[in-house]
Formats: structure tokens, sequence, C-alpha cells
């Protein structure tokens, strides 16, 4: 099994040393970075799940690293340690969705590991959501039903549409139970809850998948069957 892999990025060596020692017996793959730039050549090579970025750098702060990472590497978990107040960076940076934590040095290093680690369950749903999205949208192609798939704000969301596709209420369970069958399949996915919702000629049912991401199929029914 491949190893996760921890990127750590701070321009005090002796912080970078400080944190491979605390994820030495963690089982993970350790980089560490001085700099903004360095961490962005790496991550042109490498598969990184967890990215743990110093505000206070030399050159590129962290936030911005933050910012560039979420553009082109979307599935990277990001988190912001900073020693400063640097309040308004860092709501900045909350608010545009480029940070998944903020962490104070040092009183928030206590708990990395346990962070990390919530962190690393997080990566592994929305690694299974990204695999899903283009799973679906892959399928879409020679679907029986055209569906369109998008995904935003941590719900995947698979949309029967067009007036071809317009089912009757009898059909709806056999229709959804075999896109929901098909999709754990595919992906392993466990289903940890869920609701059936009838709203305004369509059906949608809402998956819990774990991780707060939430699969939703959505189908227009006929409005002529109850």
């Amino acid at each position: 099994m491949t190893k996760e892999t921890i990127m750590f990025v701070d321009d005090e060596v002796n912080v970078l040393h400080s944190l491979q020692r605390l994820f030495r017996k963690e089982g993970y793959e350790i980089l560490t970075c001085v700099s903004g730039e360095e961490a962005l050549k790496i991550l042109e090579e490498k598969d990184v799940q967890v990215l743990i970025a110093d505000q206070r750098m030399p050159g590129m702060k962290g936030t911005e690293l933050l910012k560039i990472v979420k553009a082109r590497y979307p599935l990277i978990i990001r988190i912001i340690l900073s020693g400063f107040s640097d309040v308004e960076d860092i709501i900045e940076a909350i608010n545009e969705g480029e940070i998944y934590r903020f962490l104070r040095k040092p009183n928030d290093l206590t708990d990395l590991r346990q962070i990390v680690q919530r962190a690393l369950d997080q990566s592994r749903v929305l690694r299974k959501v990204h695999d899903l999205s283009e799973i679906l949208q892959d399928r879409e192609k020679t679907a029986s039903y055209k569906f369109k798939t998008s995904y935003a704000g941590g719900m995947v969301k698979v949309d029967l549409n067009g007036e071809d596709c317009v089912i009757s209420q009898e059909q709806v369970v056999g229709v959804l139970k075999s896109l929901l069958d098909q999709t754990v399949k595919d992906l392993q996915l466990d289903i940890i809850g869920g609701i059936l919702v009838r709203q305004k000629g369509r059906m949608t049912l809402y998956a819990d998948i774990g991780g707060g991401f939430q699969l939703a199929f959505e189908l227009p029914i006929e409005q002529n069957n109850g």
C-alpha cells in the first residue's frame, strides 16, 4: 500500500526537524521545504495528501502558496501554521476555501498528529469523491438516461435532465437503486445515511458518504403520477 505523504513548508530548519521527529513513527512519507517556491517544484513530481505551511516566510507567504496549491492541486488538504496574528490573511484564506485549518505555533502543535490524521481522513473521502465524479462523467457517454454530474460544496450531484429523461413514479426506485449500487461498487463507498425527498416534480436521494461529503441523485418524475 502506498504511503500517504505530508509536506511541511517552513523557512526555519529547526521547526522542520521538530515536525519530522513528531511524525517519525507514524508511517507517512514526510517531505520538507524551506520555501513556497521549493514546495511548488516538488509538487510537480510528488503526490501529496496534506500540506502544512508556515505563514511568515521570506518571499512567498504561506497563504499565497496555498492559494496556488488549491488552483493546481485541489485534492491536497491545506493547513496554515502561524506564530503571529496575521488575521486578515488568514480570514481571507479561510473564506476563499484555500485552507482546511489554521493552527497557531506552538500552542496547537501538541495536537498536530490528531489534526493531520483527521485531514488524511478528509483527503481519502475527497479523492473518492473526485474519482466518483470522473466515473459518472465518463458513464454519461453510454448511459441509457442522459444526466449531468457536478461537484460543489462537498456534494456530488447526479442530475437526470432533458424531456426524454422524465420517469414514472414506478421507475424511481429501480433507477436510483441501479445508479447507487453501481456507484458503491465502483468506489467501495460507505453510505452512512440518506434521505429521499420529493419536491416540485423531482425526486432526490441524498446519501451521506462521510467526511462531510454527500452524494445526490436527482430524477425528474412525471407530474401526473400522484
